[in-house]
């Protein structure tokens, strides 16, 4: 007989605290002024973009104040002393972002952006507090040290998200929630909370994929159900048949048909250096683009660059035609190894197996962006303080940890590239989510050694409060 597919509540969460010991009042309080003092930076860095009306932030704002206004979604221009201005807007983005705007729209540009940055920043420390409480289990009140290293590491690109003010920390809490839920026993919030990062940014839709594969059939139906209804039907009724016809009609023409990684490549879109999309990066190493270029999408900015000498590094110079089909098929190899490696159902996985496949679609998320920015990296956050934490618990002398603190190390260096145009152009940022992805690929698919407690994989005895216990459901990370 067939058995029911697993809720997380059937998984074996245990209440141990799998990092050992606690850290010292001192430690603690230390690394927590260091992450206070980091945060305090970032603010700075947001404030400063905000006072003066740059963006991105102007381009999220812009994009609720013409829906409240005018009753239209956004052109991307303004009218400058009768003059029409063209400028920069919300690109590959569904009407649920210019809705959810429509609320900051309601103040003066500078006054909700400094909301903004807010609530920016209190996510920032939420995210940060779940993934080291709940997600690698520090012992309770221990989050600030599992967050120090691991915000080191990617405190260059954290402040990138802050000096854009953009929307990839806010779609990181809800990834990171969404997940946390889901291990305790709550997967119809875990959909709810997988739905809305969905309707921010799209890329997180890779994360239905892996709970379908992991057979958590109600956070997939729930996160579905959000998409739906707070998308689409939510359109319908907020803008109409007609607005949202055309709304969906451009996204599907600039974000599936010329957005794509195989579109880029043929228009040759997007080739900046600071892209790091897959796309991009092969196009410049395989044919002769120029990355000497700026951004494509606000003239404003083109216009104060002008114009500059062509640079290329491609090694081949193969026609786009052959590019775009390389780019195509590295992309279905990645997502036919990511399927594969997923295959296997929840129960019958450990939490760290859990945790690893996660956090690896997570980086596949930046893998296969087709624009991927410096701001982006921020989704590589779990991803080391999954491989930190798991390279604490067996000992730095291990094989496994002392290549796992090398590409952590890798990660943390990866931003002196940005220094210099033709490594970043080379791809050294992507190339940094590749090599993190190699301890968890080998953390996820090493066996697992049953301790003396008796660990179970995931199918294993019921969680012990199904065995009258009162202790709450929190997952321990088993050793590898």
């Amino acid at each position: 007989m067939m058995q029911p597919p697993p809720t997380a509540a059937e998984l074996p969460w245990t209440t141990d605290d799998a990092a050992g010991q606690r850290a010292s009042p001192r430690l603690r309080l230390l690394c927590l002024i260091l992450l206070v003092g980091g945060g305090a930076w970032f603010g700075s860095a947001g404030y400063r973009m905000i006072r003066a009306g740059a963006p991105d932030f102007e381009y999220f704002y812009k994009s609720g104040r013409y829906l409240l206004t005018r009753g239209a979604l956004d052109p991307g221009y303004d009218i400058v002393g009768g003059q029409v201005v063209e400028r920069g807007t919300l690109e590959w983005y569904w009407p649920f972002v210019p809705r959810v705007m429509t609320l900051f729209a309601l103040l003066p540009q500078s006054k909700a952006g400094y909301v903004w940055l807010g609530l920016n920043l209190l996510a920032m420390f939420a995210t940060w507090r779940l993934i080291g409480q709940h997600v690698v289990e520090w012992p309770r009140g221990d989050w600030p040290v599992a967050s120090v290293l691991p915000v080191l590491c990617l405190a260059a690109y954290w402040l990138w998200e802050f000096r854009l003010n953009q929307i990839n920390n806010f779609t990181l809490l809800l990834m990171v929630g969404s997940f946390v839920c889901w291990q305790r026993g709550r997967p119809a919030t875990a959909g709810l909370w997988l739905g809305l990062a969905v309707l921010l940014k799209l890329t997180p839709g890779l994360l239905v994929l892996w709970f379908a594969l992991k057979r958590q059939f109600r956070v997939v139906a729930v996160a579905v159900l959000t998409v739906v209804l707070a998308g689409p039907v939510a359109d319908l009724v907020a803008l109409g048949p007609g607005l949202t016809g055309d709304a969906y009609r451009r996204w599907l023409h600039d974000a599936v048909l010329t957005g794509s990684q195989a579109g880029l490549v043929r228009e040759q879109c997007e080739m900046d250096w600071r892209n790091q999309g897959l796309g991009a990066v092969l196009s410049r190493w395989l044919h002769p683009t120029n990355y000497n270029t700026h951004f494509d999408n606000d003239p404003r900015v083109d216009a104060s660059y002008g114009q500059e000498a062509a640079r290329t590094l491609n090694v081949v110079s193969w026609p786009l035609a052959t590019v775009e089909h390389v780019v195509v098929a590295v992309v279905l190899v990645t997502l036919g190894a990511l399927i594969w490696l997923a295959r296997r159902s929840a129960r019958t996985l450990t939490a760290v197996q859990l945790r690893s496949e996660w956090a690896l679609f997570l980086l596949a998320m930046l893998w296969l962006m087709p624009v991927m920015r410096r701001y982006h990296m921020i989704w590589a956050t779990p991803a080391a303080y999954l491989l930190l934490a798991e390279a604490y618990r067996l000992g730095w002398r291990e094989r496994w940890s002392k290549l796992a603190l090398a590409c952590v190390g890798v990660l943390a260096v990866s931003p002196l590239t940005l220094l210099f145009r033709p490594l970043e152009a080379g791809g050294t940022v992507l190339a940094a989510v590749l090599v993190l992805a190699l301890p968890l690929l080998l953390l996820r698919c090493r066996r697992t050694r049953a301790p003396a407690t008796g660990e179970q994989p995931a199918g294993g005895p019921a969680p012990p409060e199904a065995a009258g216990s009162a202790a709450p459901s929190r997952p321990a990370m088993h050793h590898v």
